[in-house]
């Protein structure tokens, strides 16, 4: 074939033609100048960023006529053999097809034998990471202690695949990502050469689609004159490409921050019926909201980019959108672009993504609206204690409550403290069940109270966190009360869900249907005391019987032994 593809014949011949890693290049160049080389080097960093090239280019210029030297001369016969690839002394090797034990072993064998036409014997091993462990194995003591005339250079995308020991014999070199303007620079070269008519913007578009990589933007500079002939435009681009026109894209952008769900759901399938995928549709659209966010956070640095924002989107709705919205749909559509590689149908993610955009969910309504709400109330609140004050500022000389109503209040207030006053003023002693309480019901609640915190903490954290703040203290059949220290934990735990949740906890712990009583400490102090009142006569008469049941059972032992061992034997003593 008499063509060649343009990324083959704008490959890099010296160190200076490499763009967009000079602080590579620049290293390179200063250690051939000054003899420092090293045995072995890695280049690591993303595909299309000249790895294998300056891999090459290190290998002529070591072992050019006239060098070493910072650039090769590319004109002798060892240049020329070199970037032919017919040196014998300069092996390339893939390691993706290579990466067994034994084509290591071949290696280390003939690393013995001196170069037959240069200096150097360079081995040049490409995705070195596809080595095999045993393989690396292998390689080690000779990357390590090579002999004086060869040289290792090891290429790879995924260095954090390669084990530490091979890293720590190397110099290792970081390649980037190369910028945008530098990609367009070339292409305009290389456009000029061929002496097509461009645009800018279709030089932009074959750049941000090459994602950093210069082997990628001249594979699409190809195919694109391929398709459009001398002239380069950018529909051409994004024809090429499958990318979606910017008007396009941007109107879909302004109907999802209006939040208009059927303007950007018609906008979708009249994109999906020109032949756009889904999944380019989302990757799409996620860069459109990142230029925005760039352009509203760091307008300069949007400008160097070239981006385009500004052009399609309406200037009011840009102003609007705040940067805190635009983070959070980002979030959004990059969990969606995660979530396009576990379903079949994309178009349907696509959808249901676009309508969660432009529709937040009815959780988040219901939460606003509820917030709103207490808002509301606890300014009206603020604005009635504001006027209460006022009115009590205004009445205090003249309404103010006199000593001996204040007296006969802290009297009510020392009646209502003692212990029999409770008897008649508490709720809970006047229903039923606080009389039927019991110690023994108590004491098997108590034992299992810990596994019941247990269940309530699996089901639902916060809550145990809430219940950790009482104690049972009265138990009957089918009621249980607990005592609470503070106010705010009874509220949350006497809600309606709360206490279904940790009655039927209970019935699964104890094997029977509780209901669940509350109190405060206070309260059941008091409540106590009336209770131990009310049955003093009570324990009273079951001390006594108690004690007679004691008195008949010491008279029946006297009996026994009398029985058993004879008058004779037995001495009765009165004490």
């Amino acid at each position: 074939m008499s063509y060649q593809a343009l990324y083959r014949v704008w490959r890099p011949q010296r160190f200076e033609d490499i763009v967009g890693q000079e602080h590579v290049t620049g290293t390179l160049m200063n250690a051939l100048a000054e003899g420092h080389l090293s045995h072995a080097y890695l280049f690591t960093g993303p595909r299309g960023t000249g790895k294998t090239s300056a891999a090459k280019i290190l290998s002529k210029a070591v072992n050019c006529i006239h060098g070493p030297r910072s650039e090769p001369c590319n004109e002798c016969e060892a240049c020329r053999r070199i970037t032919e690839g017919s040196m014998m002394d300069v092996i390339e090797i893939d390691a993706a097809s290579n990466r067994g034990v034994d084509e290591i072993r071949d290696l280390r064998d003939n690393v013995k034998y001196a170069p037959t036409e240069v200096k150097y014997k360079v081995y040049i091993i490409d995705e070195v990471h596809m080595l095999t462990t045993e393989a690396f194995n292998a390689l080690l003591k000779t990357l390590e202690e090579p002999p004086r005339h060869v040289l290792f250079i090891l290429a790879t995308t995924e260095p954090y695949k390669l084990p530490a020991t091979i890293v720590s014999r190397c110099q290792r070199f970081n390649f980037r990502r190369i910028p945008y303007e530098k990609i367009m620079g070339r292409l305009q070269e290389v456009c000029q050469s061929q002496k097509v008519s461009f645009t800018e913007s279709a030089l932009l578009a074959i750049a941000r689609a090459a994602d950093g990589g210069m082997r990628d933007a001249l594979s699409l500079l190809d195919q694109s004159l391929a398709f459009a002939g001398d002239v380069l435009d950018e529909e051409t681009v994004l024809h090429v490409t499958g990318s979606i026109s910017y008007e396009a894209l941007y109107a879909l952008l302004q109907a999802v921050i209006q939040q208009q769900s059927k303007s950007a759901l018609e906008q979708l399938n009249d994109l999906i019926e020109q032949g756009y995928e889904a999944e380019r549709i989302l990757q799409d659209l996620t860069y459109a909201f990142r230029d925005l966010l760039l352009l509203k956070t760091a307008p300069k640095l949007g400008q160097s980019q070239g981006l385009s924002v500004q052009e399609w989107v309406d200037q009011d709705v840009i102003q609007n959108c705040s940067t805190a919205k635009l983070s959070e749909i980002l979030d959004q559509l990059i969990y969606f672009q995660q979530q396009m590689k576990f379903v079949a149908h994309h178009r349907i993610l696509l959808e249901v993504a676009l309508v969660q955009l432009c529709e937040p969910p009815e959780v988040v309504k219901e939460a606003t609206a509820s917030a709103e709400l207490v808002s509301a109330h606890i300014k009206k609140l603020e604005e009635r204690i504001a006027r209460l004050e006022k009115q009590l500022q205004r009445q205090a000389p003249t309404s103010g409550p006199s000593k001996a109503d204040a007296f006969s209040s802290l009297d009510q207030q020392k009646e209502e403290s003692k212990p029999g006053a409770s008897l008649t003023t508490s709720p809970l002693f006047k229903t039923n069940w606080v009389q039927q309480a019991s110690l023994e019901q108590l004491r098997r609640v108590r034992s299992a109270w810990q596994e019941i915190m247990h269940q309530v903490k699996r089901e639902r954290v916060t809550l145990h966190a809430w219940l950790i703040d009482c104690e049972p203290v009265l138990a009957t059949k089918d009621v249980i009360l607990v005592a609470f220290r503070t106010p705010i934990h009874r509220r949350t735990v006497e809600r309606p869900e709360s206490k279904v949740l940790i009655e039927k906890v209970i019935h699964r712990v104890l094997g029977s249907p509780y209901q669940l009583q509350t109190v405060m400490v206070a309260e059941w102090k008091k409540l106590k005391a009336s209770i131990q009142e009310q049955r003093g006569t009570k324990e009273e008469a079951v001390t006594v019987e108690k004690k007679t049941d004691n008195s008949d059972q010491g008279n029946d032992i006297v009996k026994r032994a009398v029985a058993l061992f004879g008058t004779d034997l037995v001495e009765i003593s009165s004490d």
